[in-house]
């Protein structure tokens, strides 16, 4: 079976899946399920209707917030990451307060975020960048100690200086584990930044999604929580694609299985 057949037949079943749950969807409602439990495509069309521009505007805020964040968090952790690999001074102190720090949800900490940083939008990114931080400080730390030894011992061996053997040998060998932090990193930053809106934002989906629940909008809430996966999914996908071309001379092991017994 060739690689086309089998993105083919990908396609077809992951279409199908989404036809069968939106047709169950409008199945089902709302001859069969009341709208305040669950609300019906019409229902979540006329809150579309209802919001106009507005549903942009919150649409956006969440977005460029997500992904400031998410680009703040992933640069610094991947620095930092690497300074711990490199500088046993750096790993001793910066070790300790991480893995204590590490453990805490981001959103335990949106009180206290509140109070220095105000309801703006600064601190809500920095919340975000926070929680990814986590994150890629420890994927990129461990995916440093998982590169084979024997690369770093042929350069070191010919002769190159250990900046070199970062610049060289180290960061293209860790590229392909960075993406998965990447992903996890970026599903994060929605959950954090949807969280942060709950509390202290005037703008945003979380937002839109916390007022609508006061006065019992369910198609206002069931429409923020489409959007939130619609642009996490568009996220999610950009990550991908980049990501393949990035790493496109990389032969994964699922690929190299599908060839099993072609």
């Amino acid at each position: 079976m060739t690689d086309s057949k089998i993105n083919f037949r990908s396609i077809v079943i992951s279409l199908a899946t989404i036809v069968i749950i939106v047709g169950l969807w409008f199945l089902l409602t709302p001859n069969y399920i009341s709208k305040n439990v669950f609300p019906s495509p019409a229902w979540v069309w006329e809150a579309i209707n209802s919001l106009g521009i507005n549903l942009l505007y919150h649409s956006w805020n969440t977005l460029w917030r997500v992904l400031a964040g998410w680009g703040l968090g992933t640069f610094l952790g991947i620095r930092m990451g690497l300074w711990m690999t490199r500088n046993e001074t750096v790993y001793a102190i910066s070790n300790p307060i991480i893995e204590a720090v590490r453990p805490i949800p981001p959103i335990a900490l949106i009180p206290f975020f509140i109070i220095w940083f105000g309801i703006g939008w600064s601190g809500q990114i920095i919340l975000i960048a926070l929680g990814c931080f986590m994150v890629m400080t420890v994927n990129t730390f461990v995916a440093v100690n998982n590169v084979p030894p024997i690369y770093v011992r042929a350069a070191y061996a010919l002769g190159a200086s250990k900046a070199r053997i970062y610049r060289t040998i180290i960061r293209p060998a860790i590229l392909p584990d960075l993406i998965s932090g990447f992903r996890i990193a970026a599903a994060l930053a929605f959950g954090v930044g949807i969280a942060a809106e709950f509390i202290g934002a005037q703008s945003g989906l979380g937002f839109m999604i916390m007022v609508a629940r006061r006065t019992l909008n369910t198609n206002t809430i069931l429409l923020g929580i489409i959007i939130i996966g619609i642009e996490s999914f568009l996220v999610d996908q950009a990550i991908k694609l980049i990501s393949r071309y990035l790493i496109r001379w990389n032969e994964s092991s699922k690929e190299s299985i599908q060839r099993i017994g072609r």
